[in-house]
């Protein structure tokens, strides 16, 4: 595959069998491939599996959670037709199941690799704020032992905890901009020792806290970036990618010059600013919603406004030009 000229700023290789290889990231052309005469809708969320294989959430009634294959862009599968009244986070397991939030249908949705509905958590259509109720849920996220988290972020401004079968076991979070409180938090990952990361979007911030909501650090809004959409951990466990989509409208207004992915080590020191800021053009971010890794680094991508495109990155693909 052709790929064209991408900014970045000098990689940083990270120690480990999984270390980041050197080189700046430039966008694959034409990646994925979708069927003729189909029309993708606002792309959400993303993720790869165990196999490479890249799933795509949208907001479509058809074909809203779809597969491809990472290397080709071939689509592989697709299913929940009808299912999804409104797409937003997407996360795959270590077993491969696929999960999603609904964000107006206030439920997560637990699919096996082949579509088949293994959980709901939530009541569908009812919005709430109890052990039972989301209120327009963003994200999630899901540990090793099965426990997994959701950032409940529209209408709620919390986190919330269940175990493997999901039963309830713990909320932290209210409104506000101090240690532990949110304004929308957006997008969850988790490293390996257990901590949670939030991107606690309209604060400008993300959040880390221990496996039980203890306040841990946050990253502070800096000159380098805006507005953290979404988080992603590294293959080598050392560092997080997160998408900085800016301040959207202000971006419509006078193309604020943001819309990058940005790889910071586990204290949120910036490592690496990929991608060639806002706007719809390759290698731009337009709306940038999502981000996921690949174990071989390629980063991939998706927009929820006017492209509606997943996009992939891979390194040694272009060159390095002005690091905007």
């Amino acid at each position: 595959m052709r790929c064209l000229a991408l900014s970045a700023l000098v990689a940083i290789a990270v120690s480990g069998c999984n270390s980041a290889p050197t080189g700046p990231y430039g966008v694959v052309d034409a990646w994925p491939t979708l069927p003729a005469d189909f029309q993708m809708h606002e792309a959400s969320g993303v993720d790869v599996d165990s196999q490479g294989d890249v799933w795509i959430f949208h907001r479509g009634e058809q074909m809203p959670i779809m597969e491809f294959d990472g290397e080709t862009g071939e689509l592989k599968s697709s299913f929940a037709d009808g299912m999804i009244v409104h797409a937003h986070g997407l996360e795959i397991d270590e077993d491969d199941n696929v999960w999603v939030t609904d964000q107006r249908g206030h439920t997560v949705m637990k699919f096996s690799p082949e579509g088949e509905l293994l959980m709901t958590v939530g009541v569908s259509g009812e919005a709430g704020l109890d052990d039972d109720h989301f209120d327009q849920p963003t994200d999630v996220v899901i540990a090793s032992n099965g426990d997994f988290y959701v950032s409940d972020g529209y209408g709620n401004s919390r986190v919330v905890k269940f175990d493997k079968d999901g039963n309830f076991l713990m909320t932290w979070g209210e409104p506000g901009d101090g240690p532990g409180q949110f304004s929308l938090p957006h997008g969850l990952t988790l490293d390996r020792a257990g901590r949670v990361y939030v991107a606690d979007r309209n604060n400008l911030r993300v959040q880390v806290f221990d496996s039980e909501g203890g306040f841990v650090q946050e990253w502070k809004h800096t000159d380098d970036w805006d507005r953290p959409w979404a988080l992603e951990l590294a293959p080598d466990g050392n560092s997080v990618f997160v998408m900085d989509g800016g301040d959207a409208r202000r971006q419509e207004q006078d193309n604020a010059a943001t819309g990058h992915v940005l790889r910071c080590d586990l204290d949120g020191n910036i490592l690496e600013k990929i991608a060639g800021g806002y706007g719809s053009e390759p290698g731009q971010l337009y709306w940038g919603h999502d981000v996921s890794i690949g174990e071989d680094w390629a980063i991939y991508t998706v927009e929820v406004r006017v492209t509606h495109r997943p996009q992939k990155f891979v390194r040694g693909a272009g060159a390095d030009t002005d690091g905007n």
